[in-house]
């Protein structure tokens, strides 16, 4: 009977998929009412599938149906961007709405959407070898006969931001992004974007070989800007050498004995975000003395702007980690080209843009409400205040591809987790302690406090007695 089941489950699944790849066909070549019938067959197979309710609204042109369509697509997949999209054209937030052109406006939507994706390789034009990106040569290398192709670089920081309202996916970068290999990490879940040509063994975030192929398709917010590679594998083994001959409770033979570093480098994905905040406040300020406190009531407003406040892509990349690394030159970061990752491994962002975005405000909010109590009506006593929740505008983010090294050693048996900043080659990690220097230090530290009190009562003692006598006469 479970036999029976699963296999009665497998061709609803299998009629579930040509129901939807036939009405998508039918949907882009416009033969709408075909693409129509299909698709609600599909819906009523499996209703919990965003896309036969996303095609759905490209085949009418009623803007209620087209809403009712989009909203089912939503309910099926809440961080579906297609539809969320769709939903913002609808109401108007784009810069031209889609009830004003009816279906014309949404084919063009779909035009952004590819339904096959060319591989991008780059080639040598001398040998017709593989290229790559190099770090030393700033541009396009051949691993076969070494032609460099020098690329352009051009500044993005400011002019790639896009607002929050809705997400256009520019087709350059999404195109790219589809067309490169995914790989998931059975450990610890990132996902890798390879380029076509390209073999990964290991997962360049926690190094296990545990990798499998995926085909699993998913809307992308393409990356608009990128910080290129500057530091190259010598160059990142030569920082962490000297990184682990610092530390002050460090042994002092880590530099020497550590051992088996294997370093492994990725474009990691980044959100940033600029906008601006009004938090309103009220209080009562004592305009009286101590003796005599008269309060009066204040209130007011303040504002404050923010500019490329970071917040991670990958889920498993805590606020730490970015923070041990940190800072970026993130106004040195340059428009989005695919050769940049010729050769390259990205990692594909887990965190969505609603979830960044939030963490962005936690980020500007929290240090905002610690200080503003002291900085309002400085120089009074204040009593019974209050923070409004704060009004959020102008808000605008990028995602950006930020280079990283990350990478473990051993030490004594035991192994340390470290980060490399790829743009300005900025160490941090774990490190091992040696307890005798921390014993040592501590002691140290409290000997001199003993003794400093030493002094200070040898001195009281020597001139306390006077002191008290002169002012007693």
């Amino acid at each position: 009977m479970q036999r029976q089941y699963q296999t009665a489950r497998d061709s609803d699944n299998q009629q579930f998929e040509e129901l939807v790849q036939d009405g998508t066909t039918a949907a882009k070549t416009g033969q709408r009412e075909l693409a129509r019938r299909l698709l609600q067959r599909a819906t009523l197979l499996n209703s919990a599938d965003a896309r036969p309710w996303l095609w759905l609204s490209a085949t009418t042109d009623d803007p209620a149906e087209q809403r009712e369509y989009l909203e089912c697509a939503v309910a099926a997949e809440p961080s579906n961007v297609a539809a969320r999209r769709g939903l913002v054209m609808l109401s108007g937030k784009a810069e031209t709405p889609m009830a004003a052109t009816g279906s014309g406006l949404f084919s063009r939507y779909f035009a952004n959407q590819p339904a096959e994706v060319a591989a991008q390789t780059f080639l040598c034009p001398q040998c017709g070898g593989h290229m790559t990106y190099s770090v030393q040569k700033g541009g396009l290398a051949c691993q076969s006969c070494g032609f460099v192709q020098a690329g352009e670089e051009r500044l993005a920081a400011d002019e790639a931001e896009r607002p929050m309202d809705y997400v256009l996916p520019t087709k350059a970068g999404h195109n790219w992004a589809q067309s490169q290999q995914r790989v998931s990490c059975e450990q610890c879940g990132a996902v890798s974007l390879l380029p076509p040509a390209q073999k990964a063994d290991r997962c360049p975030y926690c190094g296990s070989n545990r990798l499998i192929g995926t085909s699993a398709e998913m809307e992308l917010i393409d990356p608009q800007v990128t910080a290129l590679m500057q530091i190259d594998a010598e160059e990142a083994q030569r920082r962490v050498k000297q990184w682990l001959g610092k530390g002050i409770f460090a042994p002092d033979d880590l530099a020497l004995k550590a051992g088996g570093l294997h370093l492994r480098p990725a474009y990691y994905p980044f959100w940033t975000f600029d906008g601006s905040l009004v938090i309103g406040w009220a209080c009562e300020v004592n305009i009286g003395t101590s003796k005599n406190p008269q309060w009066s009531p204040r209130s007011g407003k303040e504002s404050e702007f923010f500019d490329d406040v970071l917040v991670p892509g990958l889920k498993a990349f805590s606020m730490n980690d970015m923070s041990g690394v940190e800072p970026f030159n993130l106004k040195d970061l340059v428009e989005f080209r695919p050769e940049y990752m010729a050769g390259w491994p990205a990692l594909n962002y887990d965190r969505p843009l609603s979830d960044a975005s939030l963490m962005a405000r936690e980020r500007v909010i929290l240090p905002i409400r610690a200080s503003l109590p002291s900085q309002v009506e400085p120089g009074y006593e204040k009593r019974n205040f209050r923070m409004g929740a704060g009004e959020w505008s102008g808000l605008t983010f990028k995602h950006v591809l930020l280079p990283l090294w990350v990478g473990m050693y051993n030490y004594q048996g035991k192994s340390f987790r470290l980060l490399i900043n790829g743009q300005t080659g900025r160490v941090s990690g774990a490190k091992p302690r040696d307890n005798i220097k921390v014993v040592a230090i501590i002691a140290g530290i409290l000997l001199t406090l003993a003794v400093l009190g030493l002094g200070l009562y040898a001195l009281w003692m020597l001139f306390g007695n006077s002191l008290m006598t002169g002012l007693g006469q």
